[in-house]
């Protein structure tokens, strides 16, 4: 099962009316491509009002609950940006993360690589993941990151359709990927002004995927802040 990043807003995204990058390449190719979640939703309104309007009292809830404005635009006709880092590429990010909080357990270059599909697995993330401090959001399994007034660090809460999910700010995953992205000549061992380019060997590194993933990421994330939308882990 892959992973995609959405970017819009949310009655959009409970309307499935956006397509992932692979959805809108089999679109131009004319050939279709259907899309298996995880989390398919049952039940759920198609009318596109009653689920801004679902979407516009869930907002008002999570304000109360948070003590702050959650109040950014959800217009169903506004645009939307989605790309497809998949799990190598987010992994390999978390995996970048952990190895930053934790550089005791970055492997050596001779040692056997970490999976960057598996990231959960390796020791420096499993260490880091306890008790993050540069990266508090991407080490603690966070899944949407929302446009909001105050930084509440990590959090908790039902998203609309009920599913208790993470949570966090856009502000603060741009501030924890921009941190990575200049940590990275660093810890990966390659010039950060490099890290759009998104080139691989023929068998990538995890520094070498992470490089990809990051550029993904961060492309998004500034997307999400400058146009007050949330950013979503889709899978």
């Amino acid at each position: 099962m892959g992973l995609d990043l959405y970017v819009g807003p949310l009655t959009r995204y409970h309307l499935d009316d956006w397509l992932t990058i692979t959805q809108q390449i089999g679109a131009r190719e004319g050939y279709d491509v259907r899309v298996l979640r995880a989390h398919e939703e049952e039940d759920g309104e198609t009318d596109p009002d009653m689920v801004q309007s679902a979407v516009r009292e869930w907002q008002q809830w999570l304000g109360e609950a948070l003590g702050g404005p959650v109040d950014w635009p959800e217009d169903p006709s506004q645009p939307y940006w989605t790309d497809k880092p998949d799990w190598d590429g987010f992994g390999a990010v978390l995996l970048l993360a952990a190895y930053d909080e934790r550089p005791d357990l970055c492997p050596s270059p001779r040692d056997k690589q970490d999976s960057a599909r598996e990231f959960a697995d390796a020791p420096a993330y499993q260490a880091a993941s306890a008790q993050p401090e540069r990266y508090l959001s991407l080490l603690s399994g966070v899944e949407w990151w929302l446009p909001l007034a105050e930084d509440p660090l990590v959090f908790e809460a039902s998203r609309p359709t009920g599913q208790p999910t993470r949570m966090a700010s856009t502000d603060r995953l741009v501030a924890e990927l921009r941190l990575l992205d200049e940590r990275a000549g660093v810890l990966a061992g390659y010039d950060p002004a490099e890290l759009r380019r998104g080139l691989f060997t023929d068998d990538p590194t995890v520094a070498e995927v992470a490089r990809f993933g990051l550029a993904v990421m961060l492309d998004l994330a500034e997307t999400a802040t400058k146009h007050r939308q949330p950013l979503l882990l889709d899978y």
